[in-house]
């Protein structure tokens, strides 16, 4: 039963986390703050899901959980939500992130070239600047995309899932 709310709330919180992404990319705001910074606000997110819960299973077990089985239904959901959403973050980038990517550094990679080497008062060629562009579209890659998203995700999981689970155990003996 325990699992089974586990993979419910890694369900619903990569519905929420697809959603939002879907909405930013699809809202054109992607290359704004929010959309910058939509990973990271994403994670936040997870926080209260693990601390719900780890909470659910401690009212289940009648109040008393120890820590290491809090910090091991944090865990399941974090498994679970990293597997939704690297698949989902794969198939998005091969789909559309990575033209988009490529297409905004075909659009602004030169004048964000250009500006970089006056600030640090060195002189690029035309030439230059069109490898760095090839290079930079040439790095894309789905899986390098995905895979740092799931450290992240499995990182940042592993934290707040210990964090909860320490604030949250409770034994038998007080």
């Amino acid at each position: 039963m325990l699992k089974q709310k586990s993979s419910l709330f890694a369900v619903v919180y990569s519905v929420l986390v697809i959603s939002f992404k879907l909405y930013i990319f699809n809202s054109g705001i992607q290359m704004s703050k929010l959309g910058m910074y939509s990973h990271i606000l994403s994670l936040l997110f997870m926080t209260p899901f693990i601390f719900i819960v780890i909470f659910l299973e401690r009212k289940e077990r009648g109040g008393q959980i120890e820590g290491k089985a809090g910090l091991r239904q944090g865990l399941i959901f974090v498994s679970i939500s990293a597997i939704i959403l690297s698949v989902f973050n794969y198939i998005f980038f091969q789909q559309e992130l990575g033209v988009y990517i490529a297409n905004y550094i075909q659009a602004q990679g030169p004048k964000n070239i250009l500006e970089e080497a006056v600030k640090k008062g060195k002189t690029v060629t035309p030439a230059e600047v069109d490898k760095m562009i090839k290079d930079g579209i040439a790095d894309l890659s789905a899986f390098k995309d995905t895979t740092s998203k799931l450290f992240s995700i499995f990182v940042y999981g592993l934290f707040s899932s210990f964090i909860a689970s320490t604030f949250l155990k409770r034994s038998a003996n007080g």
